[in-house]
């Protein structure tokens, strides 16, 4: 089996989640991988070529996927491109600075330079080269061949607005495929949303193959969320008419369980206190998860839930409006 180094190049529109997505799809789909670098707008991991077209499939906060071939400061530039050795055929060169880092170095400087250089060992192709050689801008020029793109515009085409059943507090369907790819989910294992409202998050994981189970306890959502799935293409296991807390004696053992609760605004808590509600379903969630399983769950506040059958892995806090902030939270089910 191959092994590579892949540069994801990961989007700017949250600090901590496209590293945290882009690494969590490669522990899902690779049995062995290695982390090579880390930084501002990138991540450098080592594993199977063969997974390469799974894992870009699976990503929604990244743009794209391709070998890295190593990284220089703007000094260096000259120096690195020489040994650089490209594959065969017609290349060109696109260069990208992440936010605000190296405002210093011209972009179009640092294109004309590399291509130039190259330019000695092989045909230039602008509009439709053989290998892309991309550059990132950021703690340092990182070099890599766009191998796959992601399609985010897929997650625009199921965004709310465009349902045939929508509420308008649900996750954006980039951040619920994101929310799913933290659980670590895999093909073919089982994902429970026991807050599955109009199935953003249960459209998002059946897309990528897993078999999937929900609840509410609204009837309206229930046949709402099949509504939508069925437009959609995906499909379930499971359905079902049901408050959290009985979702010990309908389910059990599932791979991971991937939920946005609702808030207590316009959202429907029947009235509960969402704390209350909160607890209830951590507790049934403990008891329907299996070892190891992920919880990977968002509060409208920080969270300050406990269980002693669940172990806190990490946090990433989304200021929405001035009203709501998000904070994801993922958690392992301890033996």
């Amino acid at each position: 089996m191959t092994e590579d180094a892949f540069l994801f190049e990961l989007s700017g529109e949250h600090p901590t989640l496209p590293r945290a997505e882009a690494l969590a799809c490669v522990r899902a789909e690779c049995d062995r991988h290695s982390i090579i670098a880390s930084g501002p707008g990138y991540l450098v991991c080592r594993f199977s070529t063969e997974k390469l077209n799974r894992i870009a499939y699976r990503l929604a906060l990244s743009h794209r996927i391709g070998r890295y071939l190593g990284s220089c400061k703007p000094d260096e530039l000259g120096k690195f491109v020489s040994r650089l050795e490209l594959p065969s055929g017609t290349f060109c060169v696109r260069v990208k600075r992440y936010q605000q880092f190296m405002q210093e170095v011209d972009s179009l400087n640092v294109a004309r330079k590399i291509g130039e250089i190259l330019g000695k060992k092989k045909p230039v192709n602008l509009n439709s080269p053989d290998v892309e050689l991309r550059v990132i801008l950021s703690d340092a020029l990182h070099f890599f061949i766009s191998d796959r793109v992601v399609d985010r515009k897929q997650y625009d085409q199921r965004k709310v607005a465009l349902r045939p059943f929508f509420s308008p507090i649900s996750l954006h369907p980039r951040y619920a495929r994101a929310l799913v790819n933290l659980s670590m989910v895999e093909a073919n294992e089982t994902l429970l949303d026991p807050f599955c409202g109009t199935g953003g998050i249960l459209i998002e994981a059946s897309l990528i193959g897993a078999r999937v189970f929900g609840s509410d306890v609204s009837e309206e959502m229930i046949e709402g969320c099949k509504k939508n799935m069925q437009y959609f293409g995906a499909k379930w296991d499971e359905l079902k008419v049901i408050d959290v807390g009985a979702i010990t004696a309908e389910f059990d053992h599932v791979d991971a369980v991937v939920t946005d609760p609702p808030y207590g605004r316009s959202a429907t808590t029947k009235k509960e206190p969402p704390k209350q509600l909160y607890e209830r379903a951590i507790k049934a969630v403990s008891d329907v998860l299996k070892t190891n399983g992920r919880l990977s769950i968002v509060f409208p506040s920080p969270c300050h839930i406990t269980s002693d059958k669940l172990n806190l892995q990490e946090i990433h806090v989304q200021k929405i409006h001035r009203s709501l902030t998000r904070h994801y939270c993922v958690f392992t089910r301890l033996p």
